[in-house]
């Protein structure tokens, strides 16, 4: 892995219809670069599930000969080889560690990046895709602290859980308040609640029963939310508070799973992070908590969700009367992605990770009435008072 020149300045990149920009990495290469550009041995090294990034769980030796660590992390690391697309801007990268600092000094847990032997927090690398280093892409490469606890789904999604997670999303966007930075001021992702209309050039990849359905919700998207827009709270989100973005782990093993707590341990992943209507953050948790809700009645789900947001912050009334469109519209955007990344690589089944239970519930949530959606989820959040 030969070190590039870092690229500096803000580029603008757009994934294409048909790109594909995850990278290609051959077999040792996460510990040589943890060796030759961290200082670190690695003990063992384990592929973590990702869409568009090659990230890597690693636990290290007690040792190191890098003069930038001070003591090796207790949880191990997480590596990240960064997408060919999102490698090419690294001033983005930078920005998200500015944002995490900001955010544990409001009292939200994010992981910290490590310097290379270097004193460097991004390193561009070249990785090589085969061990004869004949074929190689250049993308840039973190190294992170790993956090305590494990991902939200790897627990049963109780009804507790699901007012923690909405207590968290709150806490999560009152830290963001006050804080500003020009990158994330004038980012655009493809998988920005805001830009739904996207999914157009992407629905070809469905059934066709399944691009009528995610039509409508385009439609519904354009006619009743965009003329919102303007007028709706903004701020910098996360953009992508999913049920794996979230580290917990439990208080105390209650044998009843509806009275065990949870301590909300870590916010993981902030490649989508930029400056827009508050409300996404909320909407999107709701779509993924909701599509993996099996304890109760998924449609009761955004309810509690919506109990615990309000423990801590208000919406406005178009806020509120806007979640049924946002909340199947992330659904949609989940889905469409996945299967059009399918399309491209049918070896990679981490992408259809929603779809197995998403459809059904897509279906669910558009065929009923908003005003009986509305109706329960304000009835459940009375029952907290």
């Amino acid at each position: 892995m030969e070190e590039s020149q870092e690229r500096n300045g803000q580029q603008s990149a757009t994934q294409q219809v048909g790109e594909i920009i995850k990278p290609v990495v051959c077999n040792g290469t996460v510990e040589e670069l943890l060796d030759t550009v961290y200082g670190l041995k690695a003990v063992s090294v384990t592929p973590l599930n990702s869409y568009d990034d090659c990230n890597y769980g690693i636990k290290v030796e007690p040792e190191w000969t890098n003069p930038h660590i001070k003591e090796v992390a207790p949880h191990g690391y997480l590596m990240k080889i960064i997408n060919s697309m999102d490698s090419k801007r690294p001033e983005m990268h930078h920005a998200q560690h500015t944002l995490m600092d900001h955010l544990r000094s409001k009292g939200v847990p994010t992981q910290q990046p490590v310097p290379t032997k270097k004193g460097e927090l991004i390193s561009v690398r070249k990785i090589y895709a085969d061990k004869n280093k004949t074929d190689y892409a250049e993308h840039i490469v973190r190294l992170m602290t790993f956090l305590p606890g494990q991902v939200l789904l790897n627990y049963p999604i109780t009804t507790n859980l699901l007012y923690q997670s909405g207590m968290f999303i709150a806490k999560i966007s009152n830290a963001m308040e006050g804080f500003h930075h020009e990158v994330f001021a004038h980012f655009e992702t493809k998988w920005n609640l805001g830009h739904i209309l996207i999914l157009k050039d992407y629905v070809f990849v469905l059934k066709q029963d399944e691009r009528d359905l995610v039509n409508k919700v385009i439609q519904a998207f354009e006619k009743e939310f965009v003329p919102l827009i303007p007028n709706l709270p903004k701020g910098y989100i996360h953009g992508d508070l999913n049920e794996l973005n979230l580290l917990v782990m439990p208080v105390e093993d209650t044998k009843n799973l509806q009275e065990r707590q949870y301590n909300f341990t870590g916010l993981i992943d902030f490649q989508d992070t930029t400056y827009s209507c508050t409300i996404y953050d909320l909407a999107i948790n709701v779509a993924y908590l909701t599509i993996f809700t099996e304890l109760i009645d998924q449609l009761d789900a955004p309810g509690h969700i919506l109990a615990g947001y309000y423990s801590l912050k208000q919406l406005t009334e178009d806020e509120f009367n806007s979640l049924k469109i946002l909340i199947a519209g992330r659904m949609c955007q989940s889905l469409v992605y996945g299967a059009h990344t399918h399309h491209l690589d049918p070896s990679d089944d981490y992408v259809l990770h929603t779809a197995k239970k998403g459809w059904n519930i897509l279906n669910r949530l558009w065929s009923e009435p908003q005003e009986k959606l509305f109706g329960r989820w304000k009835m459940i959040m009375e029952n907290y008072k």
